[in-house]
């Protein structure tokens, strides 16, 4: 609850920088322009709400540190470290069991079976902090990117509405293609043979 209040928070604090820079810059978004042809805005992967705001992004500061900020946050490269190390950990206690699988001689086997098994056991002991470590990464990085959508979709909510309010098309063309397709809807009943 209180990290949707702080999110909300700096959604308001946004948008009422908006708003002041709105004033001054009353110009509507280029992702919302129309243009005659662009073949940018085809790009497989267009997203509105991304372009809008990014748009908002280049007018404002705070945004621009907080976009940096997040940048700059790369789990990715210090969760790598421990993935390669638990994977090489867990492909050597598949090897050795499958090695030792091939063993003939059953009390053997079953000694091997055991030490390997012993060993995986405390090797799941040692890794067991990092580990948490790791999925307490992963959590955060979800809650960020959850958040950051949030503040993405609450900030260009008031563009998309402003443009929804200045171009709503008039409903007079409308009502004549109705009116129209009506009368040469009638007509064609009136040509249709009997049968």
């Amino acid at each position: 609850m209180k990290k949707l209040l702080i999110l909300f928070s700096l959604a308001l604090f946004f948008s009422c920088q908006k708003n002041e820079n709105n004033a001054s810059n009353n110009q509507e978004p280029k992702a919302l322009q129309e243009k005659s042809i662009d073949i940018g805005r085809f790009r497989k992967g267009d997203d509105l709400v991304d372009d809008l705001y990014q748009e908002l992004v280049n007018k404002s500061p705070e945004l621009k540190n907080l976009e940096d900020e997040l940048n700059s946050i790369n789990p990715g490269d210090t969760t790598a470290i421990f993935n390669d190390y638990d994977r090489k950990s867990d492909n050597y206690y598949t090897s050795a069991t499958g090695h030792a699988e091939g063993i003939r001689d059953s009390i053997l086997k079953n000694k091997i079976l055991n030490l390997i098994k012993n060993s995986s056991t405390k090797y799941d002991g040692k890794k067991s902090e990092v580990e948490n470590l790791v999925t307490t990464i992963n959590k955060r990085r979800t809650e960020i990117t959850n958040y950051h959508t949030a503040l993405k979709i609450i900030l260009t909510f008031p563009l998309i509405e402003k443009y929804q309010n200045d171009h709503l098309p008039k409903k007079s063309p409308f009502e004549k293609v109705i009116e129209k397709e009506n009368q040469v809807l009638e007509k064609v009943k009136k040509n249709i043979p009997n049968y």
